[in-house]
């Protein structure tokens, strides 16, 4: 496959062009082994799809029936090898790109080690530069630093559409394709032939894409986990490093804080309507996470006793290193035979020792029995053991000769242990609210409670609280199922905090938190089961986010009277430090874009005056996904547009589905994202010091724009009856329902309606189709709500846009949804639609709405073009285009051929089910997003 690049507008395009070379050579690669694999007839009818998707892209009506005749003339044999090479092409290309910014990010960084004179765009030191730049002293550096604490937290949320084989074999291939870029220091000649790629290639293309069998969830925790091992416990130490080394050079009396960054997990811990997340599950998940730390730890502890072999006849070495040493050589017959083998090497033979006792703590873990209900007396090794042995190292080499020692290897698996711990990643708990109720109902032996109004539940659950004991074994047995599996993963937690820590646990998360009682509930089931997690509402309507102070203040207050379990007035912990989640994806769905983004912008400035008013610390835990729709964007920007939680320093945020193969499977990648978040973290923490000073005129003029852009989204996604037909038919959700890409049901209920649907398959459906609908409707008419007031709405909405970083990364992130977006294409699928006069009403309704959108973006932006202002960005999306419609026009075909009742074998069904599977692969990939 080729691709001319001609026509180049603007100089700004360079960049992109730059990867002309590597592009075309991948493509032709891939032409070869479809000739050599598939026939020269295959070959051809790619080329001639992509002809025909670019003339029809460049205005030619004939070519778009061409083309879809083309497409409708296949087999489904023959339409997989096309859906084939347009989704391999775009993993090429991918790969491509993601060396081209790998090697840029490695050139700046060598750069700026060698003494360049500006620290590399939205870095760590270009945050400390700026901080030092708006005049922050030392010690408010410290302070600041001090209270920095970011948690990225994995989801296994099904929107990753790659098996785990093919990340490892696309992780290969461009790791070979670097060293190819610089054949002067390949000592493999074999690498340097052109076969090499083709090969990759050749096996690329003869790998299943689509699972046989949908993945369980301890299938998605190795996944989650397979990032940590092949990337981020290599990454993460050069981001500490990072951190101290600006601060070493700018603020050199300010010390780096020991633990800043880390990671915490929902796979294996979140059941909220997944019926596969079983308390079994949850232990074997913990349980994969420690043993991986462990492992990690041991290999790092291997590398580091092979450098420090300093010898006592060399240098002198503490007395109370000597001293642990001489009783824990006896710990194994191996670490005996090491003490005579090289009994002058202290260090080295300290580091065998603990390495033995992660061999040892790994044993004990190989299976679930460490966290029955009755394990073997005694905690697993901790942390603080493993810390102070490699302490005791550090000062010996620093009270010696070998202080020099003391950095490197040692330091980075003090930063392992410190950011990663014995478990990988903290594990935390979800559960939906409606589960806890029920639970308790039955706990209490109180049949009506569920419908018992607010007040009265309060008062029931402090009366439950106040006599609260924990349950055994036996009593939790007798429950109903729905019951036990509320209560068993609780008593699990209970468990694996007592024999590994609390670190191994995290939050507990309560879907759709509605009162003070969803919170209550939680604290008297953790009562019964012996729990301790802190308890975090999650916030996730509209009307449930504008009430999220109202109910957290109720929280606190009864706290502060003592009136739960264990409260002691203002001591208790959760009048110390809160975490408050805000759901990003159901409140997109629940409301539409421009609302929900003002619904989550308000909350934060409630919710952080709050915290400072009653004098708790607040940490939120924003739950974004990959698309626009779901708070997905730039890192650094979406901070920065939202600082007002981050008064305190802390921040959570959820990696979900494909946004973790695209920013983590690879160390560069993964640190350059790592940064670009520190970036806006320790900005943003700044800028939460001060209220931030927006005028009131803004504020009426988003309220305005709040109501009538929801006007409009109510109208069509929840009050017209008709337009659930028209997003079935028109949308591949019930092809993406049956993808065997994740362990959660699409649907929380069996009713199928907008609100039962998970918000994942619904942005998912909407990108695939390229209506990309969550992503910006309503926002035109929330825009021309303004506009109508002539020239001073206008002006209004630009001064807004130019003065306000909300605003302006609002509009700017609805640009690049629409631009990805395209009408005619999402027309293709409308047709799939059965109902005539639905069709046409509901798509009008839409592509009026797409056209106001863009009309008023425009206005606001003064630009003649949507991203007028990013051309490489623009160029990128323009160029990807072309190859992404016959995809479309394969998914299309494919889902009509299933649709329309012609009468398929059970062969030809499944041939053309795998197509669309396929299809659903490539448009993801082309357009970088899913869900």
């Amino acid at each position: 496959m080729s691709r001319r690049n001609s026509n180049r507008p603007v100089s700004a395009i360079k960049t992109i062009d730059r990867l002309g070379a590597n592009i075309r050579e991948l493509g032709a690669a891939l032409g070869r082994v479809i000739a050599r694999i598939e026939g020269r007839e295959t070959f051809e009818t790619v080329e001639r799809l992509r002809r025909l998707a670019k003339a029809r892209r460049a205005g030619d009506e004939g070519a778009a029936k061409e083309l879809a005749a083309a497409v409708g003339g296949l087999t489904a044999a023959e339409a997989f090898n096309q859906a084939m090479a347009f989704t391999l092409y775009f993993e090429l290309v991918n790969l491509a790109e993601e060396n081209f910014r790998i090697a840029l990010l490695r050139e700046r960084r060598a750069a700026r080690m060698r003494g360049a004179a500006e620290p590399m765009r939205e870095s760590i030191e270009a945050a400390i530069v700026e901080l030092k730049r708006r005049g922050v002293d030392a010690p408010t550096m410290q302070a600041l630093v001090d209270r920095l604490n970011i948690e990225l937290v994995f989801t296994a949320h099904p929107t990753e559409s790659k098996r785990r084989t093919l990340l490892a074999k696309l992780r290969r291939l461009g790791e070979g394709l670097r060293q190819r870029a610089h054949p002067e220091l390949v000592s493999d000649p074999a690498l340097l032939e052109p076969e090499c790629v083709e090969r990759e290639i050749a096996s690329l293309w003869l790998t299943d894409r689509s699972r046989t069998e949908r993945p369980e969830v301890t299938d998605e925790a190795k996944t989650g986990l397979w990032y940590f091992d092949t990337t981020l416990f290599e990454a993460l130490p050069w981001l500490y490093a990072d951190m101290a080394r600006a601060l070493g050079r700018h603020y050199p009396d300010v010390r780096p804080p020991r633990r800043w960054l880390s990671f915490g997990s929902w796979i294996g811990g979140d059941r909220d309507g997944n019926p596969n997340v079983t308390a079994d599950v949850t232990a074997e998940v913990l349980l994969l996470g420690r043993r991986l730390a462990l492992e990690k730890l041991r290999m790092s502890a291997y590398r580091l006793s092979r450098m420090l072999t300093v010898s006592d006849r060399r240098d002198s070495v503490g007395p109370a290193l000597r001293h642990g040493l001489q009783e824990s050589l006896h710990l194994s017959k191996h670490l005996e035979e090491v003490g005579r083998r090289y009994p002058h090497e202290p260090y080295r033979l300290l580091l065998g020792v603990l390495r033995e006792r992660l061999i040892q703590a790994a044993t004990e873990v190989r299976d679930a029995s460490v966290l029955a209900e009755d394990p073997a007396a005694g905690a697993c090794l901790d942390e603080e053991t493993v810390a102070e042995t490699l302490a005791a190292i550090e000062t010996s080499l620093k009270e010696g000769k070998g202080g020099l020692l003391a950095g490197g290897d040692l330091v980075e698996l003090q930063q392992q242990l410190a950011i990663f711990g014995l478990h990988t990643a903290r594990l935390d708990l979800r559960q939906h609210s409606s589960q806890h109720a029920t639970a308790v109902a039955e706990v209490l032996g109180e049949a009506d409670y569920v419908s018992l109004p607010e007040a009265r539940k309060r008062d029931v659950l402090r009366r439950a609280l106040a006599g609260a004991k924990v349950l055994g074994a036996r009593a939790v047995a007798k429950f109903s199922a729905p019951t036990r599996n509320v209560l068993e993963p609780l008593a699990l937690a209970a468990r694996a905090m007592r024999k590994f820590g609390p670190e191994a646990l995290g939050i507990y998360v309560i879907s759709m938190t509605d009162d003070v009682s969803d919170l209550l509930e939680v604290e008297l089931l953790q009562a019964v089961t012996g729990a301790a997690l802190p308890i975090a509402p999650l916030f996730e309507t509209l009307d449930d986010l504008d009430r999220a102070p109202a109910i957290l203040g109720g929280w606190f207050d009864l706290k502060r009277m003592g009136g739960t379990a264990g409260a002691a007035g203002p001591g208790d912990p959760a009048l110390q430090h809160q975490h408050v989640m805000l759901g990003y994806s159901d409140s997109n769905k629940d409301c539409g874009y421009l609302t929900a983004n003002w619904a989550l912008y308000k909350a934060q400035g409630a919710i952080a005056r709050l915290g400072r008013e009653r004098g708790v610390k607040v940490t939120l835990f924003h739950g974004r996904g990959g698309s626009i729709a779901r708070g997905g964007g730039p890192a650094a920007k979406a901070i920065l547009a939202q600082p007002a939680g981050l008064r305190d320093g802390g921040i959570r945020v959820t990696e979900q589905g494909e946004v973790l193969s695209t920013r983590y499977h690879d160390p560069d990648l993964a640190h350059r994202i790592l940064e670009q978040m520190a970036y806006g973290v320790m900005l943003g923490t700044h800028a939460a010091d001060a209220e931030e000073n927006v005028p009131a005129e803004w504020r009426e003029a988003m309220e305005t724009m709040s109501a009538a852009g929801f006007a409009t989204y109510k109208a069509l996604v929840h009050d017209d009856p008709e337009f659930l037909q028209f997003w079935r038919d028109a949308t591949p959700i019930e092809e993406i329902s049956g993808l065997k890409i994740g362990s959660r049901p699409a649907f929380r209920k069996p009713t199928k309606s907008v609100d039962d649907l998970r918000a994942i398959p619904w942005v998912f459906s909407w990108m695939q189709s390229r209506f990309n609908f969550p992503g910006w409707f309503g926002l035109g008419s929330a825009l021309e709500a303004l506009l109508r007031r002539g020239r001073p709405g206008k002006n209004l909405l630009r001064a807004m846009h130019a003065g306000w970083p909300f605003f302006q990364t609002l509009i700017d992130n609805a640009q690049l949804t629409m631009r990805k977006a395209d009408m005619a294409i999402a027309a293709l699928y409308a047709e799939l639609v059965g109902d005539t006069r639905v069709r046409r009403r509901v798509l009008a309704v839409i592509e009026a709405e797409f056209a106001r959108t863009e009309a008023a973006i425009l206005a606001v932006t003064g630009d003649r073009q949507l991203l007028a202002r990013e051309a490489v960005l623009r160029r990128s999306v323009q160029l990807r285009n072309s190859y992404i419609d016959p995809l479309n026009y394969l998914q299309v075909e494919m889902l009509r051929r299933l649709r329309d009742g012609r009468k398929l074998s059970a062969e030809e069904t499944e041939a053309t089910r795998a197509v669309v599977e396929l299809t659903i692969n490539g448009i993801s990939g082309g357009l970088k997003n899913t869900g």
